[in-house]
């Protein structure tokens, strides 16, 4: 199951994060893993969890049914879509995200469209996308693959990758990596707390910068 390639206590503090804290710390590591154009279709939700990968092609050479792998998500899981960026077709809607609600999904990021984003809204259902359109996927796009590597915003991401995604933005890093990460989230978490402490201490700006100090 994806959730086991990432540990809960390391899923927990994540989820206590945020997607610039997590970008900075990507900077640092090397990683390129921020999602261009992502952005959240239900404000003020978020999402934290391993992705659960899947690539929609042009119909007719699509090799499966449109949503049918939605049962083999597991609770806790980051639905990771690959729609090659089109806009002009929808792969989710209010139905999917009341499955993925009941299911305990973590969200949904897409690199396309979804639809009914008032039902999806009224579930506060944690949904990432580059925007809504109406017209369905069903019948001009289908599932080519699943829990196989795929490219959102020219970012690879892979089964088990861990995705975040806030009302800033969208963020991905890879499942070898998430401990190196994290701990430079923490470096800079902290640093963070340091420039507010000093800002409310009344410190002029140019003191601030020098507030952090490492251990």
């Amino acid at each position: 199951m994806v959730q086991d390639l990432v540990a809960q206590e390391t899923l927990d503090e994540y989820a206590e994060l945020s997607s610039a804290i997590i970008s900075d710390a990507l900077d640092l590591a090397g990683i390129h893993g921020t999602l261009e154009g992502m952005s959240t279709q239900v404000p003020g939700t978020r999402m934290c969890g391993p992705a659960f990968t899947a690539r929609y092609t042009l119909a007719p050479a699509a090799l499966g049914r449109f949503a049918d792998f939605m049962d083999d998500i597991p609770q806790g899981a980051v639905v990771a879509i690959d729609n090659d960026g089109r806009t002009d077709v929808s792969v989710w809607g209010d139905t999917l995200s009341l499955f993925g609600s009941v299911q305990r999904f973590a969200g949904t990021v897409i690199d396309g469209v979804c639809r009914d984003i008032d039902g999806t809204r009224a579930l506060n259902y944690p949904m990432f996308s580059r925007g809504t359109y109406m017209r369905t996927g069903k019948g001009r796009v289908g599932v080519e693959s699943t829990q196989a590597p795929i490219s959102i915003s020219g970012v690879i991401i892979r089964p088990g990758d861990l995705i975040f995604g806030d009302d800033t933005g969208v963020v991905a890093v890879p499942r070898e990596r998430v401990d190196e990460v994290l701990a430079l989230a923490r470096k800079i978490s902290a640093r963070d707390d340091a420039y507010e402490t000093a800002i409310r201490a009344g410190l002029q700006m140019k003191d601030v910068w020098l507030a952090p100090r490492e251990d």
